[in-house]
């Protein structure tokens, strides 16, 4: 792992509220009727990560609840450097998974960087909010998301062993149960850090945050911005989940596909899901329009990844202005979004190996590229860009 090191993390102190009610997701999936009932709540995490308002108060509002927490005592400050490990439990699609990862500052400088693997582009709006955030709070409020290579499994097997004491903190959040534990005996920081050292870290989730960390860094340079806030997960873990991320475009599609693709009538949602499992064309796409869900199976790609998102940003979604996509992993509700015009995309699952080989074979691929469930949540442990 490229400088992954331990750090003195601020976290909610105790008190008759659950931590639960304190934690929130990351920004970029807060949606308006959620942030309202996030700041129903006083100290919920969302007042540092994504305050009401627009620029530049909203900066200057999670600024001074940072300084006001920390201040009165809603926040503490962990004594000693320390490891965070994380274990999340969670049902998904009617099973139960366990997933461990370790909370750590993960290095930004460009020798740091030159092991680190992103897989998405960025885009130039995100990016700048997430910049100016960083700069008025100086401190990594919500964890990006990597995973690094665990090829003997001992990762998984030191965390699995470090998670079998007593837990600093336990919560419940979305269906998630947390138990958050502090690896700070001398002995387990240095077999942890020991382990980590060698290997390349994949960008699961925030790569905004990782580019905006690394420009941070290159302004206002020191010991404290060398490294961004992240949930590190072995790639071997078997609770790591990743669902494809399905496009919502605002026109409709159908004709620019029928040029370029063989399309196959579905019955329905369902059975476009099930026919696009099975295609063994790993450019095969879904395309619903019209009351219509089609197969589709490019006639040429001309990618390298083996990854439908490549092929349709090379092609089908080709020119589409960023602000008329959206997105989701739920098929379903990609179809709700496109009952009163507009096109939904599916895209074929793919394990977080292929990611890993994909960014390798082509570099970056188009936004939104994986969903990995559940994100990890905000509020947890807060890390500080000062002494």
């Amino acid at each position: 792992m490229p400088d992954a090191r331990p750090f003195r993390g601020w976290r909610f102190a105790p008190t008759r509220e659950p931590l639960g009610s304190r934690l929130c997701p990351p920004y970029d999936v807060i949606g308006p009727a959620l942030a309202k009932s996030l700041r129903a709540v006083k100290k919920n995490a969302v007042y540092l990560e994504l305050p009401a308002g627009e620029a530049p108060a909203k900066y200057a509002a999670a600024k001074s609840a940072w300084a006001k927490w920390r201040a009165d005592g809603t926040l503490r400050r962990d004594a000693a450097p320390a490891f965070y490990l994380v274990e999340e439990r969670f049902t998904h699609a009617g099973r139960a998974y366990t997933r461990r990862g370790v909370l750590a500052g993960l290095g930004v400088t460009p020798q740091a960087s030159k092991l680190v693997i992103p897989h998405e582009r960025t885009l130039s709006k995100p990016k700048a909010d997430r910049l100016r955030m960083i700069a008025a709070v100086s401190a990594n409020v919500s964890p990006i998301f990597g995973v690094f290579e665990d090829k003997n499994r001992s990762a998984q097997a030191l965390l699995k062993r470090l998670g079998r004491g007593r837990p600093a903190a336990t919560a419940s959040a979305k269906g998630v149960q947390y138990k958050v534990f502090i690896i700070n005996a001398p002995a387990d920081v240095k077999a942890l850090s020991r382990l980590l050292a060698p290997r390349e870290c994949l960008i699961a989730d925030g790569h905004h945050r990782y580019s905006c960390a690394q420009e941070h860094f290159r302004r206002r340079p020191s010991k404290e911005a060398e490294a961004v806030l992240c949930y590190l997960v072995p790639d071997g873990d078997p609770g790591l989940v990743v669902l494809p991320t399905h496009r919502v475009a605002a026109t409709g599609l159908l004709d620019r596909a029928g040029r370029m693709a063989a399309l196959k009538p579905q019955k329905d949602v369902k059975g476009l899901v099930k026919a696009l499992t099975a295609s063994k064309n790993p450019y095969a796409f879904g395309l619903i329009e019209g009351g219509a869900a089609l197969l589709g199976e490019p006639r040429k790609n001309g990618c390298r990844s083996g990854l439908c998102v490549e092929w349709l940003g090379k092609h089908l979604l080709s020119g589409i202005a960023p602000d008329a996509l959206s997105y989701t992993p739920d098929p379903a509700e990609a179809a709700r979004r496109v009952e009163a015009g507009g096109a939904a995309v599916l895209v074929k699952s793919f394990p977080v190996a292929q990611v890993r080989k994909a960014a390798k074979a082509v570099g970056l691929l188009p936004q939104k590229s994986t969903y990995f469930i559940p994100k990890i949540v905000t509020g947890l442990v807060f890390r500080d860009l000062r002494p």
